[in-house]
């Protein structure tokens, strides 16, 4: 006789960290976007911009919880690496763009708007939802 194990998944933790790395992928894509059109001669874009950057300080802060939610449930460990290291860069960002600093505030910026985008693509591959392996 077999006895299978059942190994815990995360289902609904990676669900919500799948949501929370979309969304915080769409606003840091829109940063650009808003600044860009502000540029161009559109003045109320930059309160757009000091919305969204407030927004992704929000979302930035819920994506490390999702992802410790996500490694509680055995999934993989470096969604939380990466979402802490997007936490802060989300922050520096947003302490660089509030005094200023535009020179590091720009390459900052895109530095945020890739690892934002990698880390939600790689929440929302397939493998993500297997289980790490525990070493015995």
């Amino acid at each position: 006789m077999t006895t299978q194990i059942r190994q815990r998944r995360p289902r609904v933790s990676l669900f919500c960290f799948r949501a929370v790395a979309v969304a915080t992928a769409l606003f840091a894509i829109g940063q650009p976007i808003f600044i860009g059109s502000y540029f161009a001669g559109t003045f109320e874009a930059l309160g757009l911009h000091s919305a969204g950057a407030v927004a992704l300080q929000g979302l930035g802060l819920l994506l490390p919880i999702a992802a410790g939610a996500v490694v509680a449930m055995r999934g993989r460990w470096w969604f939380l690496v990466w979402s802490v290291a997007l936490f802060f860069l989300i922050h520096v960002q947003a302490i660089l763009g509030y005094t200023r600093v535009l020179q590091l505030h720009v390459p900052v910026g895109v530095l945020t708007v890739g690892v934002a985008v990698a880390v939600a693509i790689a929440a929302l591959r397939r493998g993500a939802g297997s289980p790490r392996e525990v070493r015995r």
